[in-house]
């Protein structure tokens, strides 16, 4: 186990504990061996790893050991300049506890933003003059993702349905926090977190910011990101909450654009031109934007919920409410705000023109409108029963056209399936959930449906005792919490014998091609496994690259939990059905694994291809001498820009070895799950899986 030191300016602050693991409980304490410092901060808090740091301050991805699962958290460390005097550090140390008080209000009391777990002092001695240092920590919770400044890099730009989901829930967010008197004053892509499964985090209230101040009495008070803060920021003057509400609407033109702002903002007419680089569909959503983005806070909306009932009026009855504001505390001077994930560096120059740069979520989750078969036409229902010994499956199809039933599900005919509007579709509230290797899809085609039909409300419903996949959505669906699931795999005996039984009528929709690819450790000198290489590494057989053709490394292979749909396939198609070995890593989740994957030497891992080829920190590789990126390889070092893309031809010709169906999975009963197939299965459904790094199916 590897423990990072958080002295600052410590010259060798990683600390290798190869058996910490087999001790971590009740080992009393440890120390940096270059510096002294304590490594377990408090007695419980671990830090692994550097994430990020600034000029202020530094954060590290830690765990905490008085939780059975060793919750993984953020330690942030506040680490004040040493041109501070006795008097400003005083300041610092004060805003620093006050930022602490805020999260823990606000953060423990709202699902968007990240909870509070500690705040506290450590006294030790310098290394250098031994007298004593004094360091202030926060702990809070990790947030798995990625921020918008990040999928921005990835993506270019984000569609105006996704840009208008993303303005929805952060206004919700600051229509919290504004209520309980606190204004963020830095709102921009990388303050907003993307969880895995769609949900948006608010990061980085960052009071302690408020010390630039103290320390440039001469110049602005400096609490800003230049290009995103208004006018009256900038210069110093009182912000308001209409103050965040103009950052936010600069985040929206940058991540439409993909523009820095100083291609968006015309400084001699002191206009924001973005019209002039795009123009949006969503008439309202552009009123919007134009409004929040006048230069006088008088001129803007005056609340975060007034500018929500102007994007979205009588929206009212398919919105869920926002948490209740907590009780009333005096307002401050300053901004109250929470401890980034990543330290950020304080800006403390004078004005200057503007230069660049979705459940836990506050999105919808209320109970579904069922409509049984009034959709139907003629309420006529197709069916297929096929019955085998141990299962029985039934299939049906009613709506569109002729409907094929296959070994793979329900075949629709998509002649005359063009664009989104070509779908009937039942309108309300429905809840869907399922397999993570449908993130990415969500993320693309949902934002584009709900601009389209806008009184179609998907909610993403996480489940509450496991992690989320195929077997979760499945359940799910089974057990009437939601109205379809997202599956990377079809339908188990078991699962299609406890539908029956509970008068269920499944329905199981191919709708895309995914390929699975293999990524390995960066360092790592090998560029071709076959698949039966593979199938001895992860049953235990092959157990150093030395016998691939590699460097005398042993293989640390990495996989999900066996329950997901991508293991499930792994090991039929390439374990034969066989058990993955006891000496396989397992992790929670893809993001977890790729993180592991890129910082263990020797390591393997697999997983959907439109989450893993285009990483950077890990190195795809082609299997049975087929790659699953798009050729050329583009070398990480050249990443991100560009980055190697999903494999897309040999995805749908099945070249690629590793490939297969996604599905919908859907209650015959509930019109919703077939709609949603059939807009996916639509010409504008397949060119947009195609942007999500997903093959159309032949």
């Amino acid at each position: 186990m590897q423990l990072h030191c958080t002295r600052p300016g410590c010259s060798r602050p990683v600390n290798l504990h190869p058996k910490l693991k087999d001790s971590i409980q009740t080992t009393s304490q440890l120390f940096c061996t270059n510096c002294g410092m304590p490594l377990i901060l408090r007695g419980r808090y671990l830090p692994e790893r550097l994430l990020g740091q600034g000029g202020f301050g530094a954060a590290y991805y830690a765990c905490d050991r008085d939780t059975p699962g060793l919750r993984p958290c953020v330690v942030k460390l506040f680490q004040p300049s040493a041109q501070l005097n006795q008097q400003q550090l005083k300041i610092a140390q004060q805003l620093f506890a006050r930022e602490a008080e805020v999260l823990e209000r606000l953060g423990n009391q709202h699902p968007q933003i990240p909870d509070l777990y500690a705040y506290f002092p450590i006294v030790v001695k310098s290394p250098t003059s031994g007298q004593d240092e004094k360091y202030f920590y926060l702990v809070q919770e990790f947030i798995d993702g990625e921020d918008l400044e990040q999928i921005l890099e990835r993506r270019g730009t984000l569609p105006e349905g996704a840009i208008k989901a993303i303005l929805v829930s952060i206004l919700k967010v600051l229509d919290f926090v504004h209520s309980n008197g606190a204004i963020h004053r830095d709102i921009k892509p990388s303050n907003i977190m993307k969880t895995v499964d769609n949900r948006l985090f608010l990061l980085d209230f960052g009071a302690v910011k408020q010390v630039t101040g103290a320390a440039s009495p001469s110049k602005s008070t400096g609490i800003y990101t230049t290009g995103y803060a208004p006018p009256e920021q900038v210069t110093g003057g009182q912000v308001f909450p209409a103050s965040d509400l103009y950052s936010l609407a600069v985040t929206c033109l940058v991540l439409l654009t993909g523009k820095e702002t100083t291609e968006l903002f015309d400084s001699y007419s002191n206009r924001w031109l973005w019209q002039n680089h795009i123009t949006l569909q969503d008439k309202k959503l552009a009123l919007v934007l134009n409004k929040l983005l006048n230069a006088s806070p008088q001129d803007r909306y005056s609340s975060a919920q007034i500018a929500l009932d102007a994007l979205m009026p009588g929206a009212g009855n398919v919105q869920s409410s926002p948490p209740a504001p907590l009780p009333a505390t005096p307002p401050l001077k300053t901004s109250p705000t929470s401890p980034a994930q990543t330290a950020s560096t304080i800006n403390t120059s004078p004005p200057q023109p503007l230069t660049k740069p979705s459940p836990k979520s506050l999105s919808i989750q209320q109970p579904k409108k069922r409509r049984f078969g009034l959709w139907l036409f003629g309420g006529a229902i197709a069916m297929v029963a096929a019955v085998t010994v141990g299962t029985l499956l039934i299939k049906a199809r009613q709506s569109l056209g002729p409907t094929e039933f296959t070994a793979e599900g329900v075949r629709i005919d998509r002649s005359s399936l063009n664009s989104f509007s070509d779908v009937d579709v039942p309108t309300g509230q429905f809840a869907y959930g399922g397999s993570t290797t449908w993130a990415p899809i969500r993320g693309v085609i949902d934002p584009q449906l709900q601009q389209v039909i806008p009184s179609l409300q998907l909610n993403y419903k996480a489940p509450t005792n496991q992690p989320p996949g195929s077997s979760a959505g499945i359940q799910m669906l089974i057990n009437g919490e939601l109205d379809f699931a997202q599956t990377s795999r079809p339908l188990k005996p078991s699962e299609e014998q406890q539908a029956q039984q509970a008068g269920i009528t499944l329905l199981e929709i191919p709708v895309a091609i995914e390929g699975v690819a293999i990524v390995i450790h960066p360092e790592l000198t090998i560029d071709n496994l076959s698949q039966a290489d593979l199938r001895n590494i992860y049953t235990g057989r092959t157990n150093n690259w030395q016998q691939l053709g590699g460097p005398d490394l042993p293989i640390f292979p990495i996989s999900r939990d066996d329950v997901g749909g991508t293991v499930i396939f792994f090991s039929q198609a390439v374990l034969n059905g066989e058990a993955l070995a006891t000496n396989v890593h397992r992790s929670k989740n893809t993001t977890e694994a790729l993180r592991l994957t890129a910082e263990t030497p020797g390591s393997i891992y697999f997983a959907s291809a439109p989450e893993v080829v285009g990483q950077c920190t890990v190195k795809p590789i082609s299997v049975d001498q087929q790659p699953p990126y798009q050729p050329p390889y583009i070398d990480l070092q050249q990443c991100p820009n560009p980055r190697n893309q999903p494999n897309l031809q040999a995805f749908q010709s099945r070249t690629y070895p590793l490939t297969r169906p996604i599905y919908i999975v859907a209650n015959a009963d509930i019109p919703i799950g077939q709609a949603y197939a059939e807009l996916i299965l639509s010409q504008e459904g397949q060119n947009a899986l195609g942007k999500a790094g997903f093959a159309k199916l032949q």
